[in-house]
């Protein structure tokens, strides 16, 4: 395998081009699963895609921007799961099933979640930018959150949305480590279970 810095060869200008990023994502987690992070270049990338470097270098600035592809995606489940959610339901139960739902129909997960999530907690690299990339997804969480309990601060909220995002991945760190047995989404709603949002703060 060629070898690369983690940022590749500069953007170039021109036409824009159509990319199948998930199919992309996938491909590439299994180079990273079977060569390692740092021993994969694009032009391994472009060869197991058979996307040209131009093209990849045009829509990933970074070759960890790849392990954050279905992040906008998950975020548009979460999204939609939330403003479907009946407002008489608790708050937990409607954050637990919202991101179960934002994890269910995640076609990265199906086709290639053992090797995303072993890749993207092994590789320092990426897992240093889980943050920023699931700000959107926590900050979404997060708004809902403040809405449903007037009494939290929505810094307060920000950091019970960002709880949430641990453990899901967590979840799934647990599940890949125990050999992928089950069902990735029931492992995630088992630790989901044991996080309680309570209608109004404790006292005493």
């Amino acid at each position: 395998m060629s070898t690369t810095d983690a940022g590749g060869p500069a953007p170039r200008r021109g036409r824009p081009t159509v990319l199948d990023r998930g199919a992309v994502a996938t491909a590439t987690f299994r180079l990273w699963t079977e060569h390692g992070y740092d021993a994969v270049g694009w032009s391994d990338i472009a060869e197991a895609t058979g996307v040209s470097v131009r093209t990849l270098v045009r829509h990933f600035s970074r070759k960890s921007e790849i392990a954050w592809v279905g992040v906008p995606a998950a975020t548009k489940r979460l999204r939609e799961a939330l403003r479907a959610t009946p407002d008489d339901l608790p708050v937990g139960d409607a954050v637990r099933r919202s991101v179960l739902a934002s994890v269910s129909h995640d076609p990265m997960l199906a086709s290639a979640g053992v090797d995303w999530v072993r890749v993207v907690y092994a590789q320092e690299e990426i897992a240093g930018s889980a943050g920023a990339a699931y700000r959107p997804w926590i900050e979404e969480l997060a708004g809902y959150i403040a809405g449903r309990v007037p009494e939290i601060t929505r810094a307060a909220a920000t950091a019970v949305a960002s709880g949430y995002q641990a453990a899901t991945f967590a979840a799934l760190v647990a599940w890949s480590e125990g050999g992928a047995r089950g069902d990735a989404v029931a492992a995630t709603d088992e630790a989901l279970r044991w996080l309680e949002i309570p209608p109004r703060p404790r006292t005493g």
